[in-house]
């Protein structure tokens, strides 16, 4: 479980340095999937849902792979004139964020009758509700309107923010350990 969390900071907290036409990304996506997929895959024989998601997180280190040598080599700097494509790439990768996500929070779901407090898992499946609620209208509006987009931004980073502190609790569970 440290493995995942250590993979949600990566994936949830996206640092740059941009340098002329290229991006430098100081905690870049790829490694935070990498993570996940290798601490779900220590987690399979507590639960098999942590098989879909250690999967999914291996397709999601090669795509971020790819967007980590556009981000370096300037490609995405380019593309950034292209609004609708990026509007429409942005959406969509937010869709899959979200669905790697929801099949964490299943998988840790499935572990509430082993853990010390169950009610935990609970609180992580409401917190990821809100956060995909409000990832999902900061993608939807962010061309359209602006203002509604980064206030439901901000609502997300506080929802991503909660979901990491509530995963943590649920990592350090004695009986999980």
């Amino acid at each position: 479980m440290k493995k995942i969390f250590i993979g949600l900071i990566f994936i949830f907290f996206n640092f740059n340095v941009t340098v002329n036409a290229m991006i430098l990304p100081l905690l870049p996506d790829f490694l935070g999937y990498l993570f996940v997929s290798i601490g779900a895959k220590e987690m399979i024989e507590k639960s098999v849902k942590f098989d879909n998601v250690s999967a999914f997180s291996r397709l999601l280190t090669v795509i971020f792979v790819v967007f980590f040598f556009m981000d370096i080599f300037g490609i995405s700097a380019a593309m950034a004139q292209m609004t609708l494509f990026n509007w429409v790439l942005g959406f969509v990768i937010t869709v899959i964020e979200l669905y790697l996500l929801y099949l964490l929070t299943m998988a840790v779901l499935d572990l509430k009758e082993r853990m010390a407090n169950c009610a935990e898992a609970g609180r992580l499946a409401d917190v990821f509700k809100y956060h995909a609620v409000s990832a999902l209208v900061a993608s939807m509006f962010i061309v359209i309107l602006p203002i509604l987009a980064i206030i439901a931004m901000i609502i997300a980073v506080f929802f991503a923010v909660l979901y990491i502190v509530i995963f943590n609790r649920i990592k350090n569970d004695p009986k999980l350990m």
